[in-house]
């Protein structure tokens, strides 16, 4: 709910958007300049959130089609595909009981990245 202050909601609002820049400027500073879209930090966070989380659960809580998703989680670990930078930021495992499945979790370079732009979790 909004102040009647609007300096208060300024401050506020302002406050968010200097967290938010700083958060992606963490973020920029990791990636390769090729894989820097939005997508990659909307799924990085939402790893940092719940992990270990499996592919098919983020790509349901995303709504991204799992060939984008494939992409942009290969980008983020450590086995990169085609000539973009391996970012190293997340370990894909098959799961043992449906190798369909994969879990995905953060590497310690993921972990200390998160805890640079979350704060410890």
């Amino acid at each position: 709910m909004l102040n009647a202050d609007p300096l208060y909601n300024i401050n506020i609002f302002g406050g968010a958007m200097n967290r938010m820049e700083n958060q992606i400027q963490e973020f920029l500073g990791v990636l390769d300049s090729t894989q820097t879209s939005i997508n990659h930090m909307l799924v990085f966070s939402i790893i940092c959130q719940k992990q270990p989380i499996t592919s098919a659960d983020l790509s349901e809580r995303i709504g991204m089609k799992k060939s984008t998703l494939n992409r942009l989680l290969h980008s983020l670990s450590s086995n990169s595909r085609g000539k973009v930078k391996a970012a190293e930021l997340i370990e894909i495992e098959m799961m043992h009981d449906d190798r369909r499945h994969r879990s995905i979790s953060l590497t310690p370079k993921g972990e200390s990245l998160m805890k640079k732009m979350f704060g410890d979790k």
